[in-house]
């Protein structure tokens, strides 16, 4: 097709536009995300054979190491704050970090990815929201954060960005590039309870704000439910997240939903020992175009199963797409696809992709 013009727009009033990059028309979204020059990029110009050592050599290659140089400045981090952070110092201890986001979960890709850390604080607070309150659990946690923010100017590689009620977000160097990195503190929540079906139906009873405080003192599970499945799952979750980078706007490059749609999906094929990397992403590419077919939980939780599950979609009046999170299931993740019009700018993006030469050969699962 010649450049200039214009192109018949079957997609009018949609998530963006058709615009020319020399003689290759490429689509444009409205939310910020990249420009999705398709037709003459790798891997998406490449024949669904050749995808697999295109990965090895783009994705693969170097993330090993950069997660070995993450994991060594992340823990230089951990050890300051157990050294800082104590009843010697400060009001409080600091009893674990948990190394949260795809660095502990193992779907780390160079360059791309984020790191959460969960501080577990001890003796001789927070009491955990059960036993004080939201309230006095909130003011708490204030100056438990104050205190890590004040902690952390003193280390030199780390450059402090914000805090808010939840955690500290900073920037850590590693090498000669910069990682963005949330440290939230929390108590665990749990040990209040019997059993964390007690815990979650009683989550049911109080607001958002309040649920959120719990998501932390859980974090540690949701790292195992991912980092457990096998090493094939975990690369297509790459594939996936690198697409993700590529091609959509910040506020859809969450990895979290991702991750467990990619899971969601190989599990519903049959868990396959091995898999085709062009078949996972179509299939997961496909879902995206269709979010609102969505309704999705785990029974991993002890004691949780499906009229837990159900019980809390009907209470919190959950709206599709629903994703539970395995950890937290009142914790729909899929709600970030329903705000705005980002189902509409991710169905755009995913359907580009797929009529590219990656998957003129390949069917879903």
């Amino acid at each position: 097709m010649a450049s200039g013009g214009k192109k018949k727009n079957e997609d009018e009033g949609s998530a963006g536009s058709w615009c020319t990059f020399g003689a290759v028309w490429y689509w444009r979204t409205r939310e910020g995300g990249n420009n999705m020059v398709l037709e003459k990029e790798e891997p998406w110009c490449l024949s669904s054979g050749n995808l697999e050592t295109w990965y090895n050599g783009n994705i693969q290659r170097g993330t090993d190491d950069f997660r070995t140089d993450c994991q060594s400045a992340i823990d230089s981090v951990v050890r300051h704050i157990h050294k800082n952070c104590s009843s010697d110092i400060l009001d409080f201890d600091v009893d674990k970090v948990v190394k949260g986001g795809s660095l502990g979960k193992g779907t780390m890709v160079k360059d791309l990815s984020d790191v959460d850390l969960v501080a577990f604080v001890n003796k001789p607070y927070p009491k955990p929201i059960a036993e004080i309150g939201k309230e006095e659990y909130t003011k708490t946690l204030s100056r438990i954060i104050s205190d890590i923010k004040s902690t952390l100017e003193g280390v030199p590689v780390v450059q402090i960005v914000r805090s808010d009620q939840y955690l500290v977000n900073f920037k850590m160097q590693v090498n000669s590039r910069w990682i963005d990195v949330d440290l939230l503190p929390t108590t665990d929540n749990a040990k209040c309870y019997i059993s964390y079906r007690k815990l979650f139906l009683s989550m049911l009873d109080v607001g958002h704000g309040t649920r959120g405080y719990y998501s932390a003192s859980l974090v540690q599970h949701q790292v195992r439910f991912v980092k457990e499945k096998p090493g094939h799952v975990k690369a297509l979750i790459r594939l996936v997240k690198y697409w993700a980078a590529r091609y959509l706007p910040d506020k859809l490059k969450k990895s979290y939903p991702l991750e467990l749609i990619t899971i969601y999906l190989w599990e519903k094929a049959g868990e396959p020992g091995a898999l085709s990397k062009a078949r996972g992403l179509r299939s997961v590419l496909e879902v995206l175009t269709k979010l609102d077919t969505l309704r999705v939980y785990w029974k991993y939780m002890s004691g949780v199963d499906d009229q837990l599950n159900e019980t809390i979609i009907t209470k919190l009046d959950m709206k599709r797409p629903i994703i539970l999170d395995p950890a937290n299931p009142t914790n729909n993740v899929g709600i970030l696809y329903q705000w705005g019009n980002n189902k509409e700018v991710i169905k755009a993006a995913a359907e580009k992709t797929l009529r590219t030469t990656l998957f003129s050969d390949v069917t879903a699962w």
